[in-house]
């Protein structure tokens, strides 16, 4: 344990000093790209280049931009110079290095008129002129200009201290802080998935995770332990993924080479949660409707619940038997549960759409062609448990084996043979079996099992002593029952022999073969007792000169084979 917790602390020490380096090299990349180059780059283009500017359009007008920011639109253009377009990038240019020059204060903004212009001039630095074609609506050129001023004056303020010391520092250390706070949700969140991950395995181990409903077990523990688990790892996945999400776009935004990249990921997070948050809203009344069906499927289930097992209550209905109870209300809750999906499924998003309709087809195909032996073995399973051919415990024979069933499943009988082998075999093969049933008899007809077993013994040995003989043997069998007491029948008179078949009754039908194990034990015993040999049938009648077949136990001390004998006719 030591050895583990080591490790993962030299791992955690490890990911601590690699977020830290990252850290540090991307607030070094933010400070030191040029802020400049990245402006004229991505927001004001090069005015031979109109399509790097795709946000502007001829009848909005195009803009001109300031650190991110859209100030004002240019729509008129300067007939025979420049158009809307080039004119917004050459405003671009000459905003972005009056506002990176700090030599020249925003105050030195100003307007002038000449030739019936307005000219926005930065010092001796003309940055745009505004003509009669540019006012909008009733206002006057010279209120759009010195508008156009106070912009000019207020973004370019804005601009420099952007990129004051003092605003570089606070990034710096807001990016180290929410590096830090990154880190620590990180090890937080390690430590709770690691524990919650601990439970699962604690509680897969202790059996407890079966997922049922309405008693049928629908997961058993290994596999709900192998789901959770899964979704645990998974949650783990997109909670780094969300932090990383948002870490990311706030450490750009920090910096101002960066802002227009941070600010952009933020406005697409924010997109996406509208677009998240709007698809809800939309799909609550379908929502609503799911849940009502769910509910009204839950207590029709609890219903039907409570009619079968009222049916099998106390044999209150002679033709509905107990042992139907549990496989009924597996069937009925199936059956409503199925019912309740073909009802909500237009109600599922996506539904009718090209790909839900292609995953349905393709679902129904599988089913069709490579279940169809699937489908036999659930109806025969169905209507073993109805024909109550047997039940879980009973001792039963299926052709060739005889064993406990174990376990009886709508698919499988598994079978324990007395040889501890377990036997599956597909219920549509026990269906087209004969099942012979050792215990039904005892169950349902109050009687014993009937075990029998054939001797066949001379004609020369009289069939009363015989008998007797045989049922003693019976009688002092283990888990025969002396009430109806064993009985002999003779069931066939044969060339050389009589065929005796003993019959007695047992109430222990799983453990037939010690039984009729320890009964031909005791007929062997009991016959040698009462002098009674058991002969083949190929064994004739000249025994003259022959040792007798009985155990040396049973024979009299000074006992010696007969001699042959000839006689004559007349007796000599």
């Amino acid at each position: 344990m030591p050895t583990l917790i080591a490790v993962w602390s030299h791992s955690m020490h490890r990911r601590l000093r690699i977020w830290l380096i990252l850290s540090i090299v991307l607030v070094l990349l933010t400070i030191v790209a040029p802020p400049i180059h990245a402006q004229e780059n991505n927001l004001i283009g090069d005015p031979g280049s109109p399509a790097e500017n795709p946000a502007g359009n001829p009848v909005d007008g195009y803009p001109v931009v300031l650190d991110g920011q859209t100030l004002f639109r240019v729509k008129q253009d300067i007939p025979g110079i420049a158009s809307a377009q080039e004119r917004a990038a050459i405003i671009n240019s000459r905003l972005t290095r009056f506002a990176s020059d700090t030599s020249i204060a925003p105050e030195t903004v100003r307007v002038e008129e000449q030739n019936g212009l307005s000219v926005v001039l930065a010092g001796d630095t003309i940055l745009l002129t505004v003509a009669d074609g540019d006012r909008e609506g009733n206002q006057s050129r010279q209120v759009l200009a010195e508008k156009t001023v106070q912009i000019i004056q207020s973004a370019v303020t804005q601009y420099r201290q952007a990129r004051s010391a003092e605003k570089i520092i606070r990034g710096i250390i807001l990016s180290v802080l929410s590096t830090v706070a990154l880190i620590g949700l990180l090890l937080l969140l390690q430590r709770w998935i690691s524990r919650l991950l601990i439970r699962i395995r604690a509680a897969r181990q202790a059996d407890a995770l079966d997922f049922r409903i309405q008693g049928m077990q629908l997961l058993g523990s290994d596999a709900t332990s192998y789901l959770l688990s899964g979704l645990v790892k998974a949650l783990r996945l997109a909670l780094i993924l969300g932090s990383l999400y948002l870490y990311i776009p706030f450490v750009l935004s920090q910096f101002p080479s960066t802002r227009a990249i941070g600010n952009s990921i933020f406005s697409d997070i924010a997109a996406r949660l509208e677009l998240l948050i709007a698809g809800l809203a939309g799909y609550l009344p379908n929502l609503a409707i799911i849940t009502i069906i769910s509910f009204v499927t839950y207590y029709l289930i609890q219903f039907a619940k409570l009619i079968i097992i009222e049916l099998g209550r106390d044999n209150a209905y002679p033709w509905f038997y107990p042992e139907w109870v549990q496989p009924t209300n597996r069937l009925a809750a199936m059956l409503l549960i199925a019912m309740a999906c073909v009802v909500a499924a237009p109600y599922l998003p996506g539904f009718g759409s090209p790909g839900f309709q292609g995953i349905s087809l393709f679902l129904g195909a599988l089913l069709t062609l490579g279940s169809s032996s699937a489908i036999a073995n659930v109806i025969a399973g169905v209507i073993l448990i109805y024909t109550r051919a047997f039940r879980s415990g009973d001792v039963i024979r299926i052709g060739d084996i005889i064993g406990e069933v174990t376990e009886k499943t709508l698919f499988v009988t598994r079978i324990l043979t007395p040889r501890k082998e377990v036997i599956t075999i597909p219920n549509s093969a026990v269906l087209s079996s004969n099942v012979v049933n050792f215990h039904a008899g005892a169950r349902e007809f109050k009687q014993y099992l009937l075990l029998h077993t054939t001797v066949t013994l001379g004609y020369d040995l009289p069939w009363r002593k015989v008998h007797d003989v045989l049922i003693q043997a019976a009688l002092s069998t283990s888990n025969i029952v002396p009430e109806p007491g064993p009985f002999v029948l003779q069931t066939a008179l044969n060339d050389f022999n009589v065929s005796y078949e003993l019959n007695a009754y047992t109430n222990h039908p799983e453990i037939m073969p010690r039984i009729y194990s320890e009964l031909h034990q005791n007929i062997q015993d009991y016959c040698n007792q009462a002098g009674i040999e058991i002969l083949s049938p190929t064994y004739s009648s000249l025994r003259d000169g022959n040792h007798s077949t009985l155990p040396g136990d049973y024979l009299p001390d000074d006992y010696s084979p007969p001699s042959f004998q000839i006689q004559s006719k007349n007796g000599q």
